[in-house]
């Protein structure tokens, strides 16, 4: 917020009175322009502890809420996520890219699975092919027994979805013909492997991407209500009637249709409830499917250690990254956005000064002299308890705790902090994305006005001609007395760099503003 002159208002006037309860007929006018912060580049704390299932999903199903608001503040976004734990190894340190699951359960239980990491290096269009004489369960675990499609299925794209893979050096494999078939049956452990994944796909990732199931027994195989999941969000189950037959490939993808899925021969189509992550380590304002991507970096299930180190986990990506790489996504003129969700306070071993500190010295000497260049926000127990371990606020999802240490950053750097308990997520997503947006809702006024005498108007630059409205105060904004502002809502709010004047007359000395207690 900036209040000052501009081309239209070459003075602002303001009154004193000389003798208390005097009256002055000097107008004021008070000018203010609504904030504008063009680049952001925001880091999400998401804690991945046992208790935070519902909590990451609700946070991912309002990533829409987030991003319309940053489109309304005309924000130039990007997000990359990283988690409270410091301890283990596959989470500290490091931003949430190029890690994900591919389980396959049945009637019995899991049948296989692919665990795969950044290591695994997905390149945009080629196929990750499992060795053909590693077609065996638990094989596919390890990267060894995986190499980068040697044969080219469609134009720029590499793999073989559907038949039987290559051996690594390109040269043919052919699969078994032996024994009689007496399916079809429910699969059991052994009979089905994960032969292939494409999770870095040309042209639109979410339609492009798919994987492959090999059948490796002599019996055709009914695979009807088979599921597909990971450790995170995804879910998904086969339709019925679906079937395999002995020593064949199937592919699953998310769509059927050839001139959408890049001509990939997809037999079975889960549209929703399956995606794969790959290596990427941020989304950004032109990010496809961006929501999506978005699920998949929040939703890192309740593995993570009960104790949450958000400060430190959030240095520590910054600034001791364990890839180096992970900081190539801030943008130098960019500002610098910190966002934790939480059920549980910070345990992280330096003070709150010093974590101020190293965050405000990544942006350098601009991020001490100049609001908005970091600001820490908070999704946490914000109902303050007299014992630590007494509960802030319950909801269905389960509790929370007070979160001192968050709340106390955020106010520090101009954030705010909003309950993670909350019923219903999308205003409080809403508010947040305004506050990390940069708008202000809150304009304080220099004087205390004669209410009657308040007027209000927006322009859309500083030049008279530019004007857009009065605004009608209880319409288009309201007028908190305790504070002395004028106050707008999310849906009332200004556009950026709009400007706002008051002008009024100012109340006597000792005199208090007087609200119409019919005002809502």
């Amino acid at each position: 917020m900036r209040i000052g002159h501009i081309g239209f208002l070459s003075v602002i006037l303001t009154a004193s009175a000389c003798t208390e309860y005097e009256w002055n007929d000097v107008e004021v006018v008070d000018v203010f322009q609504q904030n504008r912060r063009n680049e952001l580049d925001l880091l999400v704390v998401i804690d991945n502890s046992c208790s935070m299932v519902e909590e990451q999903q609700n946070v991912a199903s309002n990533f829409d809420v987030l991003i319309n608001t940053f489109a309304s503040a005309e924000v130039n976004w990007q997000i990359a996520v990283t988690t409270t734990d410091v301890e283990n190894e596959r989470f500290r340190g490091r931003l949430i890219t190029g890690d994900d699951e591919i389980i396959l359960r049945g009637d019995q239980g899991e049948l296989d699975r692919v665990e795969y990491d950044r290591e695994w290096l997905f390149e945009e269009g080629i196929a990750l092919q499992l060795n053909p004489e590693k077609y065996a369960p638990t094989s596919n675990l390890s990267l060894d027994n995986w190499c980068a499609a040697p044969t080219e299925y469609v134009e720029g794209a590499q793999g073989s979805p559907g038949a039987w893979n290559p051996n690594c050096d390109g040269s043919a494999s052919t699969p078994p013909t032996e024994g009689e078939d007496e399916g079809p049956y429910a699969p059991r452990f052994g009979n089905l492997v994960i032969s292939e994944v494409m999770a870095n796909a040309k042209g639109q990732d979410s339609n492009c991407e798919w994987f492959e199931i090999t059948n490796l027994s002599k019996n055709t195989l009914n695979l009807g209500g088979l599921e597909v999941r990971d450790e995170g969000n995804n879910a998904a189950v086969f339709p019925s009637e679906v079937t395999l037959a002995p020593y064949s490939a199937m592919v699953v993808g998310r769509t059927t249709d050839s001139d959408l899925n890049c001509g990939v021969p997809v037999d079975v189509a889960l549209e929703t409830g399956f995606s794969l992550q790959n290596n990427e380590s941020s989304i950004n304002i032109d990010t496809e499917d961006a929501g999506e991507r978005f699920a998949e970096m929040i939703a890192q299930g309740t593995q993570g250690t009960g104790i949450e180190h958000g400060l430190e986990a959030a240095r520590l990506v910054l600034t001791e990254p364990t890839f180096p790489e992970d900081t190539a996504w801030l943008r130098e003129d960019a500002a610098l956005g910190i966002l934790v969700v939480s059920d549980e306070d910070d345990s992280s071993a330096l003070s709150v000064n010093e974590y101020e500190k190293a965050f405000r010295s990544i942006k350098g000497d601009r991020a001490f002299r100049q609001d908005g260049w970091f600001q820490m926000n908070s999704l946490v127990g914000t109902q303050p308890t007299t014992d630590p371990l007494d509960v802030s606020c319950e909801s269905e999802g389960g509790v929370a705790y007070y979160a001192s240490r968050y709340i106390e950053l955020s106010a520090r750097s101009g954030g705010r902090s909003e309950s993670i308990c909350a019923e219903d997520f999308q205003p409080v997503v809403e508010n947040l994305g305004l506050q990390i947006s940069g708008l202000d809702l809150r304009f304080t006024l220099k004087e205390l006005p004669t209410l009657d005498t308040l007027v209000v108007r927006l322009y859309e630059d500083a030049d008279s001609e530019s004007l857009i409205r009065e605004l009608e105060r209880g319409v288009d904004y309201s007028y908190d007395v305790e504070d002395n502002s004028i106050v707008f809502t999310e849906e009332q709010i200004p556009p950026p760099e709009y400007y706002i004047t008051a002008t009024y007359l100012p109340l006597a000395t000792g005199s208090t503003v007087v609200v119409d207690t019919g005002e809502e």
